[in-house]
């Protein structure tokens, strides 16, 4: 049932919009609502049912991370920045598969390599090292980018995975129950 709130909450709620209109039963042209899909790898059970917004630092276990906001290039590439510190006494290794950009209609991607840039996410952190780096990607959809997902669960069992949603306007509504 989290899962599916979670969902909700992630994708429907800050981008689906509901076009209603007409009077005197006459039909009126209406704008088509965005094609919503299943995220696809589906999302973490365990995954934080509140999504955090960009510019929070948030500590996902034995790591924080923090995003900036988002940018879209005249060429359509969207990118932003994300910091990653380990908390952990031991080397950790993350990967680009780790961290993934979901779009409205469930599909998700990872940062694109692209000369000159380096693809987010090769990399081993020593203990209390920070790295930085542009995590950037172009959708080949138009569908809107919705989320930013950091799986660390690969790391090991102190490490979580977290949601960034990038809808600035995003208010999560309290769950019933």
């Amino acid at each position: 049932m989290k899962r599916l709130t979670l969902v909700a909450l992630l994708i429907l709620t800050p981008f689906f919009a509901v076009a209603c209109g007409g009077d005197g039963g006459e039909a009126t042209a209406t704008t088509a609502a965005p094609q919503v899909g299943d995220p696809d790898p589906p999302l973490p059970m365990d995954i934080n049912t509140m999504p955090y917004k960009p510019n929070d630092l948030v500590a996902l276990g034995n790591a924080s991370i923090q995003i900036d906001t988002p940018i879209t290039a005249e060429d359509g590439t969207f990118s932003f920045k994300v910091s990653i510190t380990s908390g952990a006494l031991e080397p950790i290794s993350i990967t680009p598969e780790m961290f993934r950009v979901y779009t409205l209609d469930g599909k998700s991607y990872i940062s694109d390599t692209a000369p000159g840039t380096e693809q987010f996410g090769a990399r081993t952190l020593q203990s209390k090292e920070v790295y930085t780096g542009t995590f950037s990607v172009k959708i080949p959809t138009d569908s809107e980018p919705a989320m930013f997902l950091a799986d660390l669960r690969p790391i090991g069992d102190r490490h979580f995975p977290g949601a960034w949603v990038f809808d600035p306007n995003f208010t999560s509504e309290p769950s019933e129950g």
